[in-house]
């Protein structure tokens, strides 16, 4: 065969190999949601015919000379190949497996026109390692490339090389690099069928046929290799089935949080996704959850980073979301005084139960204030005061107002003041009672809000006229009020006459020493 010859061969062979690799990529365009099996162990065994192209293979018209690796003189007189891969899944769309394949083909054990044919049997054994690439993995039909090398057992022995040398029979063993294509269709999860073309290059030249056709003198040889082919198809089982991984399809997540609120999170992943699924939660306080459904609540104001997670044998998944927690309003309860009435002077303790407070106020109502509770406070002004304490924080405040009466509670015990007593028919003041007025008078300045009536008697004993006479008493004690300060109009006098309760008889003296007298009556 010539240099040209072989020089246009070899592209017509690669022509083919880019056309049936342009039908397998159009076969791919089948969508679906298949998920094919990852990380598993395949068994794979495949058929079909074979073909081989070197320096036996039949000229179709006969000539042994132009016979050396014809493109279609290798399937002209086709046998048969079967053979099984076992291999590793390493992810959905590459593989690596070892393959046994035997094939046959008739052109291997004879050649037409030449005498003393070399060829022996029509059978060859490859042994192969290879990478098989899948790059649609997620379609129904997709394409494959795969790439790798051979050992191969065939015809050839040292005396294939040079017919003039001594007899040799010593094995000449073949290798070289396998290149095929083909479509894998997925049936089920875990089953497959595959259609496509292999062809391996296979050195020495004498390797497979025994024959060097230039050896022979039978023309020119400047392949120096033969090439093993076969077309079919073939099942492949993985033993695990594909997990389809988790993903996550929607985290919801609280915007804003009070702290200690319970908040409530949810996570959904993809229907498909191969269960169990797992789904823990980092919440970002350092504590951590389970469950597609999750609460939480958050102890301290802040903003926390809340990340979800969700895996299965498939994979894993993770999404995050941020939640603002803020302080609660602070509240107050039992808001209280004691005691609520005091004197002018006494303390008031002021207290509440105060929740989640940064600040304290508390407003005594006469223009003090204290910043905590409880707060003690003593007026000195006697009035009704209102007072009112106010919590806050950055979310926002509460108050509550208590009243405080601080009043004279001595002006308010005041129910009766000192009677004074007069001489036998006399309304003159003795130094005893100016003492007992004075003690009034004490009362009266204290005690502003108290009048007074003054209610004079006479015994019925003493001369003259009984109702003159205690009227004449009744304004001697007014008079001495008046002159010691006190407002008239506080003051109300009446002469009253005998003294119904009056005994003359049971007093040692003239009439009834008990029944002369003048009362000062608080009235307010």
């Amino acid at each position: 065969m010539t240099q040209s010859r072989l020089e246009k061969t070899m592209p017509q062979r690669l022509s083919t190999l880019l056309i049936w690799g342009a039908m397998f990529l159009i076969a791919s365009a089948a969508q679906a949601q298949t998920v094919r099996p990852s990380n598993s162990v395949y068994l794979l065994l495949r058929g079909g015919a074979s073909g081989y192209y070197g320096d036996v293979d039949g000229d179709p018209d006969g000539n042994p000379d132009g016979a050396d690796i014809q493109p279609t003189a290798g399937f002209s007189s086709p046998g048969f190949a079967v053979g099984g891969e076992l291999g590793y899944l390493f992810n959905e769309n590459l593989s690596f497996g070892l393959a046994g394949l035997y094939q046959t083909d008739p052109d291997l054990s004879e050649i037409d026109g030449v005498e003393d044919a070399p060829g022996f049997s029509d059978s060859a054994i490859q042994i192969q390692a290879l990478f098989r690439y899948m790059p649609f993995d997620a379609a129904r039909i997709s394409p494959f490339v795969e790439l790798g090398g051979a050992f191969v057992l065939g015809n050839g022995e040292e005396s294939g090389r040079d017919p003039d040398a001594p007899e040799d029979d010593s094995s000449v063993y073949g290798y070289g690099p396998v290149l095929g294509l083909g479509v894998d269709i997925a049936l089920s999860p875990q089953f497959s069928l595959f259609l496509g073309g292999q062809s391996t290059l296979v050195f020495p030249d004498v390797a497979t046929d025994n024959f060097d056709r230039s050896s022979f003198g039978l023309g020119s040889d400047n392949a120096d290799f033969d090439i093993l082919a076969h077309l079919g198809g073939g099942l492949k089982y993985a033993f695990r089935p594909p997990f389809i991984a988790a993903e996550i399809a929607s985290l919801e997540c609280p915007a804003e949080l009070v702290a200690g609120e319970t908040g409530s999170f949810m996570v959904m992943t993809n229907e498909d996704a191969t269960q169990p699924v797992e789904t823990t939660w980092q919440w970002g306080d350092g504590t951590t959850g389970s469950g597609m459904t999750a609460s939480h609540a958050f102890s301290a104001p802040g903003t926390y980073t809340v990340t979800a997670m969700v895996m299965n044998q498939g994979g894993e998944d993770s999404e995050s979301c941020l939640v603002t927690v803020v302080q609660p309003e602070p509240t107050l309860a039992g808001c209280r005084a004691t005691p609520s009435t005091v004197d002018p002077g006494g303390q008031v303790t002021v207290n509440a139960t105060a929740t989640d407070a940064d600040e304290i106020t508390v407003d005594f109502g006469d223009g003090t204030t204290a910043s905590t509770l409880p707060a003690r406070h003593a007026y000195a002004d006697a009035g009704d005061y209102t007072v009112t304490i106010t919590v806050s924080n950055s979310s926002g405040e509460d108050s509550c107002t208590i009243p405080v009466t601080v009043q004279d509670t001595f002006c308010a015990d005041i129910t009766e003041l000192n009677p004074v007593f007069f001489g036998y028919g006399a309304s003159t003041l003795t130094a005893d009672a100016r003492t007992r007025l004075d003690e009034n008078l004490e009362i009266l300045r204290r005690c502003p809000d108290i009048n007074v009536q003054i209610v004079a008697f006479s015994d019925g004993v003493e001369p003259g006229d009984a109702m003159r006479l205690s009227q004449s008493r009744a304004d001697a004690v007014m008079q001495y009020y008046v002159s010691e300060g006190i407002d008239q109009s506080r003051i109300m006098a009446e002469g009253r006459g005998v003294d119904p309760a009056a005994t003359p008889k049971e007093d040692p003296g003239p009439g009834d020493s008990r029944a002369r007298r003048a009362e000062s009556i608080p009235m307010r």
